[in-house]
């Protein structure tokens, strides 16, 4: 009997451990710790080279959740951008890539160097179209420059106490959860009448509004990047 009461006190002490350990404790922050942790997220983000952004704005008025979303994933210097628009009944998605493409019809084997081309692809005409390119170039793509990392960070990088009013702060465990106001004139978050942000492993991860009209999020890796192959190569 005392051994069974003492397997069961055992197991209740390793299952609270392993909860303790996965909620961690809430801890109240300060506005200035949290507007240094924020910078600092901001920073690490910005010195990522692989991530996905996803930028979400939903149409809170639509009784179908009408919404459109821009992703952005990045692999070093392979990259996916997709534009999903959609409801809860259908989505319709269109892809861009940036990368290394064999011409199609060309086996990998017997291909030359000729035969690989570098830079964006999108689908058109049926096929898919090449424009060469540089990587950076394609992240500052008409389409693209405004989903891309330096562009979502820049939502926040550098506002001042007057421009970014921190309301509170709370880290637990290794995410930072931030609530604000945006207050700077012609950044399009001063249009919320509230943020939530989140930092997460000392980067920036998150940031919506209150209302859940907009987010993005932003993980550091991403799934697997397929090149399509190229038909033909636009100027």
């Amino acid at each position: 009997m005392k051994k069974i009461v003492k397997t069961a006190i055992i197991s209740f002490i390793i299952l609270l451990t392993a909860a303790l350990t996965l909620t961690g404790c809430n801890q109240k922050l300060t506005v200035e710790e949290g507007r240094s942790l924020l910078s600092e997220g901001i920073e690490n983000a910005l010195a990522s080279d692989t991530y996905y952004i996803k930028y979400r704005q939903n149409d809170n008025t639509s009784a179908n959740g009408k919404y459109v979303q821009y992703s952005l994933n990045v692999q070093g210097e392979t990259a996916k951008f997709t534009v999903a628009t959609g409801d809860i009944i259908k989505t319709v998605y269109e892809d861009t890539y940036y990368g290394k493409s064999l011409k199609s019809g060309v086996e990998a084997k017997k291909a030359s160097e000729s035969d690989y081309k570098t830079g964006m692809l999108s689908y058109a005409e049926d096929k898919w179209q090449l424009k060469e390119c540089s990587f950076a170039e394609f992240l500052n793509d008409e389409k693209i420059k405004g989903y891309n990392m330096e562009s979502v960070s820049g939502l926040l990088k550098g506002l001042t106490e007057e421009e970014l009013q921190i309301s509170s702060v709370t880290r637990t465990g290794k995410v930072v959860y931030i609530t604000a106001k945006v207050l700077k004139e012609g950044n399009p978050l001063a249009a919320y009448d509230g943020l939530n942000i989140r930092v997460v492993n000392d980067k920036l991860a998150y940031i919506g509004d209150t209302k859940e009209s907009f987010n993005i999020s932003i993980a550091y890796g991403g799934p697997n990047i397929n090149i399509p192959a190229w038909s033909s190569v636009t100027e």
